[in-house]
């Protein structure tokens, strides 16, 4: 039988390790959005990237306050979040939606400029393949935090579910700052940099996993996570190019 953790004590020094995150978003961000922030963008945009540092400025603070017994105000910005999460995941799909449309809209501009030389059918096949990544972190957000919430009042579930949720800023991150700042698309031959971040997040859990097992703590969370993790990443390399999930983001985006 597991013994009853003290949560005090079960990620003492998280808050830290997650503002790694501050300058992470930055270098990922500076090129296509921090450095044109005066530019004219879309409202959704800055209203997404808002929403996204508050959820950002949660993720760090909740472990911070637990670390230092604020418990009262860990849980009132705890319940913030129940607004603010949502917002995220609805902003999220309008950015999707927003990124959809618009290469749709200039596609037939691309084919008249000699840029574009696939049919429509195929276009509609790459964008929703190049959407896909946003597709999975989006799920993983949706699931893990809905997870953390039902098991708010299990002080150990719901901090692991957490942790699997915070994961899901890696990808943004550090997808970006390859692409935007170093132009690098592929890790090698076929391996597109999407890897890296979840090579990152599935190492991170099975730390995690490993310090549960020798501890004799409950493994289940975190392993339920690399699993979804897993499952999606795999899902994300091998059959984001297939007609079936073309009309998936089809019927969701359009």
């Amino acid at each position: 039988m597991h013994s009853k953790e003290n949560v005090f004590r079960l990620y003492p020094n998280l808050g830290y390790w997650l503002m790694l995150f501050i300058p992470l978003t930055i270098a990922g961000f500076f090129v296509t959005y921090l450095s044109k922030i005066t530019f004219p963008h879309p409202g959704i945009v800055h209203i997404h990237f808002l929403l996204m540092a508050l959820w950002l400025g949660l993720i760090i603070a909740q472990p911070l306050l637990i670390r230092y017994k604020k418990v009262k105000l860990h849980r009132s910005l705890g319940k913030l979040s129940y607004l603010i999460v949502p917002m995220v995941i609805i902003s999220t799909w309008l950015m999707m939606r927003h990124s959809y449309q618009t290469q749709l809209f200039a596609f037939p501009q691309q084919v008249d400029a000699g840029i574009a030389s696939v049919s429509l059918e195929e276009a509609q096949g790459q964008i929703a393949a190049f959407l896909s990544i946003a597709f999975i972190y989006l799920i993983w957000l949706t699931v893990f935090y809905s997870l953390a919430i039902i098991n708010r009042k299990k002080p150990s579930l719901h901090a692991r579910w957490m942790i699997a949720a915070s994961l899901t800023f890696l990808g943004p991150t550090v997808d970006r700052i390859l692409l935007f700042l170093f132009d690098i698309y592929y890790l090698a031959p076929g391996v597109p940099v999407e890897v890296l971040a979840f090579v990152l997040i599935d190492l991170a859990l099975i730390i995690l996993i490993w310090k549960d097992l020798r501890n004799h703590r409950n493994i289940l969370p975190f392993g339920t996570a690399l699993v979804l993790y897993v499952l999606l990443q795999l899902f994300h390399l091998t059959l984001n190019e297939t007609v079936i999930w073309e009309k998936v983001v089809r019927f969701l985006l359009a």
